[in-house]
């Protein structure tokens, strides 16, 4: 009786395995789409694109806007939007992680953390800069191509 539950048991989590595993799996190529501010509003002339290759995956948003350093010590002084980018690996179905340019030595990085939804080909995540004198946050949407 053991012997046959147990089978039973393996059987139905190497079903369930291999069907979130087909599910879950992220579309390669590119999705396009924009920034938006916490609120949900799109901000204007602010695209995004991410790439996905295999389980590499790189983001680039050419204009993420950020605000420089007050007299006072906070973060609320805009400044010009910054070319973002960031290359990181894909786990599972999301990315998240740092990544400082090669040639940094400003002591700049980029932090990146979202999600694919691969029934509806989006991706929805949250983009960030942080460097002496200024940083930046934004929320991207963006839909396979």
């Amino acid at each position: 009786m053991k012997r046959r539950v147990s089978a039973a048991v393996v059987a139905l989590i190497g079903a369930a395995t291999l069907t979130v595993a087909a599910v879950a799996a992220v579309a390669p190529g590119t999705y396009k789409g924009s920034l938006h501010q916490a609120n949900g509003t799109k901000i204007a002339n602010a695209p995004a694109t991410i790439s996905v290759v295999g389980t590499k995956v790189t983001i680039k948003a050419p204009r993420l806007p950020v605000k420089g350093l007050s007299p006072s010590g906070t973060y609320t002084v805009p400044r010009a939007p910054i070319p973002y980018e960031f290359k990181g690996t894909l786990k599972g179905n999301t990315v998240s992680g740092n990544y400082a340019p090669p040639l940094g030595g400003t002591g700049e990085y980029f932090v990146a953390k979202g999600t694919f939804f691969p029934a509806t080909k989006t991706f929805v995540g949250k983009l960030s800069v942080v460097t002496r004198g200024y940083q930046g946050t934004s929320t991207v949407r963006a839909k396979k191509a």
